[in-house]
C-alpha cells in the first residue's frame, strides 16, 4: 500500500490600506457657534473653541490668526480634547485670544489637518476682528 503526497502551493499577499475619513467643516464657537458677530471688551481675554467633527483617524485642529503683511500665526494658551463617537473623532481646541488694536482688520480661522497626505483637509469661515468704540466684534467673512 503506497501513500502519495499532494502539495499545494498557496500564495498570500497581504495588503495594507490606511483608510481615512475627512471631517466636516471646522466651525469657531465662543461656546455655541458663531453666525455673524461676537463681541468683547478691547485687552479682555475671549474664549474660542476650533470644533472638527468626524475624522479618521485623529485629526489636527488649530485656531489661527492672520494679520495683514503678517504670517499666519497658531494661537497659544489653548487645550485640545478628543472624544470618539462611533469610530469617528470629534476634536476640540479651545484657546484665549486677548484682543490688541493691532488684531483690528485680523482674520480668524479654525483648520482641521492629518500629519500625512492629504494634509489641510478643512479651513472653516473666516471671521473678521473689528473693533467698534471699545468693543471687539468678530464678523463672519
Amino acid at each position: 500500500m503506497g501513500f502519495s503526497l499532494i502539495y499545494h502551493v498557496v500564495h498570500v499577499k497581504i495588503q495594507q490600506y490606511n483608510v481615512s475619513v475627512k471631517p466636516v467643516k471646522p466651525v469657531i464657537t465662543r461656546p455655541q457657534p458663531v453666525d455673524s458677530v461676537i463681541t468683547g471688551t478691547n485687552g479682555t481675554p475671549q474664549p474660542l473653541a476650533c470644533l472638527s467633527v468626524g475624522g479618521y483617524p485623529r485629526q489636527t485642529v488649530g485656531l489661527y490668526i492672520y494679520r495683514t503683511g503678517q504670517n499666519h500665526i497658531k494661537l497659544g494658551d489653548c487645550n485640545t480634547a478628543s472624544t470618539v463617537n462611533q469610530g469617528l473623532y470629534d476634536v476640540t481646541e479651545t484657546c484665549s485670544l486677548t484682543p490688541t488694536q493691532e488684531d483690528k482688520g485680523a482674520l480668524l480661522y479654525c483648520q482641521s489637518s492629518y500629519t500625512g497626505e492629504p494634509t489641510l483637509l478643512e479651513k472653516s469661515d473666516e471671521v473678521l476682528l473689528q473693533f467698534l468704540s471699545m468693543f471687539l466684534t468678530m464678523l463672519l467673512k
